[in-house]
């Protein structure tokens, strides 16, 4: 019987709480191999599990530019700065776009819940 999304993320949490000694691969192999998860689904997990952590980067990264004294907008700057370098202005303008889009589904969405 197929996992919902979140039934595999719980399980993935229970595992990592009963052993968090464990490294995050192993645990997200066990689980797959628990729930006979296929290789697609093991994918999607692995890309879940690194979108969190990178997520977590960055809140930390922000949170240390907050106690720095730097503004959100400022640290926004800074990033975007450093993941534009070295990119040609059309690559620059589709990632800019790209941020666009995502603010304004944001926005939509938080607009619609209201």
């Amino acid at each position: 019987m197929a996992k919902s999304y979140d039934e595999i993320m719980a399980a993935l949490l229970e595992a990592y709480e009963a052993h968090p000694e464990m490294d995050v691969e192993q645990i997200i192999a066990q689980v797959s191999a628990e729930i006979g998860a296929s290789e697609n689904c093991q994918k999607t997990i692995q890309e879940t599990s690194a979108l969190l952590d990178k997520f977590q980067e960055k809140r930390t990264s922000l949170a240390a530019a907050h106690e720095e004294g730097d503004t959100t907008q400022k640290w926004i700057l800074l990033e975007a700065n450093r993941i534009t370098e070295g990119k040609s202005e059309e690559e620059k303008n589709n990632l800019l776009e790209g941020i666009a889009k995502a603010v304004n589904k944001g926005v939509e969405s938080i607009e619609s819940e209201e």
